[in-house]
């Protein structure tokens, strides 16, 4: 009780300073752009941070990830997103990977992660078929309108779906060893049955 207490005054503590005090947008080498969408809590030095909740640490607050005209076509090096096309509702996902594929420049990635429905049905089945056990990974926690799950994801169909967009090459990456990724979020996410251990993860980089 105490800890959650002390969660949500820093929460609101982060809320307050970001009415007042715009965060500084980061300088990387090479001028490298790079853009964290949904980052949440989280906050990387290397990355412009845009979220729908206002934290202190957020450059650009937005609920429409498909209208980002801050960036110019072509500019962008890496747009990463680690479970949010899972929140996003299905007729949207072709606007918002349109979106993405349109300010990442040639070269540029897509970074994702999104929970694997063929993993979360290992969970299922090692769980004794127990739908607790996948129903908050599967479905979001549904406290707030950000945290309610509309679509389900597997290595084949997540390409299928990048490669209409117009993504070439698509490759996983590894969460405890890439760069760009020097903090632990939900790319790293696994669960714990018996004496398995079971990553619940789709990560994918797609390349324009």
């Amino acid at each position: 009780m105490l800890k959650r207490m002390r969660r949500s005054f820093k929460r609101n503590l982060s809320f307050l300073k970001r009415r007042f005090i715009e965060p500084v947008p980061p300088k990387n080498a090479g001028d490298r752009l790079l853009l964290h969408i949904g980052c949440g809590p989280i906050k990387s030095p290397e990355f412009i941070n845009i979220d729908a909740v206002p934290y202190a640490h957020v450059h650009i607050v937005t609920d429409d990830i498909g209208q980002l005209s801050a960036f110019a076509d072509g500019t962008v090096d890496l747009v990463y997103m680690c479970h949010v096309l899972e929140h996003i509702r299905r007729p949207m996902l072709e606007r918002i990977l349109s979106e993405m594929f349109r300010i990442i420049k040639a070269g540029g990635v897509l970074r994702l992660s999104v929970p694997d429905f063929d993993r979360l049905l290992d969970v299922y089945a090692r769980a004794g078929r127990d739908p607790e056990a996948i129903c908050m990974l599967l479905m979001g926690g549904q406290d707030s309108e950000y945290n309610i799950h509309y679509s389900i994801f597997n290595r084949r169909s997540l390409e299928a779906i990048l490669r209409k967009a117009g993504f070439r090459d698509i490759r996983t990456w590894d969460p405890w060893n890439c760069e760009h990724h020097d903090f632990k979020d939900m790319a790293c996410k696994a669960v714990q049955i018996g004496a398995d251990r079971i990553e619940i993860s789709l990560n994918l980089d797609a390349v324009k």
